[in-house]
């Protein structure tokens, strides 16, 4: 607990990201947050690792404002980290504090901010942008044979690049054409496994489907969120599935309970 003291009393010292914030944050911060952010636990960010918050920045500071907000899928990251009285700005303010309270140079912050100047929304769009340049090429669609497949019936303007519209409008064609295809329950199943099997680093055994009048419900542990997230990259483009319910809980979570 002195530990804690001494880490808050320093913190309270560093001026926020958003000039005129009062101290609240850091108190906010104390009595919400320290549970999972001073240690870094349950894949939380720990406030003064650089690189953790490195890596999570390079997508902007709005995805990171939107995950605290909202939540993070298959993560022990609640909305508002489950403190529903706190308000959208507060959470922020929070997010700033240990965004500052890390002491990033500033030319992650500016390159946050530029990438957010984009003005995109799309998290999956985001994920696969890794070149931060606000289109999606080939290359970084390559993981998604479907996708590249069609690239260029969805690259409207022939561009060779794909703009977040146009992403959202083959995710949306994508969908409707899969809902479309009528398949048994039995061929879906072994298609899932198939999908289940390309997932590097994926512990099979420890992951139960269950396919019934085409809807497919994907339950078990994971060690990480983003294994989570390929599991339903690879299993959302199998045809004839009508809808996916995803119930993946990670370690995380596990070891949180």
């Amino acid at each position: 607990m002195r530990k804690i003291t001494k880490l808050f009393l320093a913190l309270l010292l560093i001026a926020p990201v958003t000039p005129g914030l009062s101290a609240l944050p850091a108190k906010q911060y104390e009595q919400f947050c320290t549970i999972c952010h001073l240690p870094g636990a349950h894949g939380a960010p720990k406030v003064g690792d650089r690189d953790a918050w490195t890596e999570r920045l390079r997508s902007g500071l709005n995805p990171v404002y939107r995950n605290a907000i909202i939540g993070i899928p298959n993560s022990t990251m609640l909305p508002k980290g489950g403190h529903t009285r706190l308000s959208e700005t507060e959470v922020r303010a929070i997010v700033d504090f240990m965004i500052t309270a890390t002491a990033l140079p500033a030319s992650v912050i500016r390159e946050a901010k530029r990438y957010d100047q984009l003005g995109l929304s799309d998290p999956d769009f985001i994920r696969r942008d890794t070149s931060r340049d606000g289109f999606l090429s080939r290359q970084e669609v390559s993981a998604d044979p479907v996708l590249l497949e069609s690239f260029s019936r969805f690259d409207s303007n022939k561009d060779g690049l794909l703009a977040e519209t146009e992403y959202r409008n083959a995710e949306l064609v994508l969908e409707r054409e899969r809902i479309g295809k009528t398949v048994d329950d039995s061929e879906l199943g072994v298609a899932v496994g198939k999908a289940l099997t390309a997932v590097k680093g994926l512990n099979a055994k420890n992951i139960r489907t269950e396919v019934s009048a085409g809807v497919l419900t994907i339950s078990g542990s994971v060690d990480h969120a983003s294994l989570a997230i390929q599991i339903m990259d690879n299993v959302k483009r199998i045809p004839g599935l009508k809808s996916i319910q995803n119930r993946l809980v990670t370690g995380d979570q596990l070891g949180w309970d």
